[in-house]
């Protein structure tokens, strides 16, 4: 038999093969992923995510966001529900005429610029200025405790009114999750403390907003497409009768309003979205 200090000696060097090996078989499997969309129609986006929710069109503000924008921008698009995760690791992904983009935010620049769309220009500098501050809040802050309401503080039961998700997968987030905002901070918070921040956050957002229709002004600029996806699910993506939902059906009710404008005016077919 080996003795300890062999098996101490050989442990770390399998390790790193192990780890090389593992390294080198996702990266297979992304490259089969992308060459299977290298051949997509022209000038179409291919939109790559998770499925639809019960409750909205996604359970990510990410994907909605792009979804969002492709919307306001008018560009042809179609979804794919099965390749989730793109050239990052991350998803929402896209591929366009066989160029592949990740991340949310770099997506809409490169469409932007593609398709010359710019719907900025009517919106003064310090309305695009507090557009884009509310949106990096909402997407750093409020993406969190989108995952502790949804798999933290509230069971199964409570999650599968809003998606369809195998009790083991389920779990598996569930873990992922507790261990990802332990580490990031706001996990070590009661969900009381996190509730009393996350309350004067949107209170804020509501202040920021005041009576205008959107961020942008009169009309819907890009970061409205990110504070629109992230409201979208404190309204709509969270169990019944979360406080979120409660202070924007209260005190925080223009943005409610908000969400309802950009809904009818992006999002006419939104039942028809929804997981059957």
């Amino acid at each position: 038999m080996p003795s300890w200090l062999t098996v101490l000696a050989v442990a770390p060097i399998a390790y790193f093969v192990l780890n090389l090996v593992w390294t080198f078989i996702q990266n297979q499997m992304l490259q089969s992923r992308l060459r299977r969309w290298n051949t997509s129609p022209k000038d179409v986006v291919i939109l790559h995510g998770f499925p639809p929710a019960k409750a909205l069109p996604n359970l990510s503000p990410y994907i909605m966001k792009v979804e969002t924008y492709l919307r306001l921008a008018n560009l042809r698009y179609t979804l794919d529900k099965k390749d989730y995760f793109g050239p990052k690791g991350k998803s929402p992904w896209i591929t366009l005429n066989g160029q592949h983009i990740a991340d949310s935010e770099f997506i809409i620049e490169f469409l932007g610029k593609k398709f010359e769309k710019n719907f900025s220009q009517k919106s003064s500098d310090l309305q695009l200025a507090t557009a884009n501050v509310v949106r990096t809040m909402l997407e750093e802050f409020f993406t969190c405790v989108l995952g502790l309401e949804r798999m933290i503080y509230n069971d199964y039961s409570k999650f599968s009114s809003l998606a369809n998700i195998p009790l083991p997968f389920y779990y598996y987030m569930r873990h992922m999750i507790k261990t990802r905002f332990w580490e990031q901070g706001i996990g070590r918070h009661s969900q009381e403390e996190v509730t009393q921040i996350m309350t004067k956050k949107l209170q804020a957002v509501s202040t920021l907003l005041g009576n205008q229709k959107f961020f942008g002004g009169d009309e819907i600029c890009e970061d409205d497409c990110g504070i629109f996806a992230v409201l979208a699910q404190c309204l709509w993506g969270l169990p019944d009768n979360s406080v979120y939902e409660k202070l924007m059906n209260g005190e925080c009710s223009n943005l409610k309003e908000y969400c309802l404008r950009i809904k009818e005016k992006l999002w006419a077919d939104w039942d028809h979205c929804l997981a059957k």
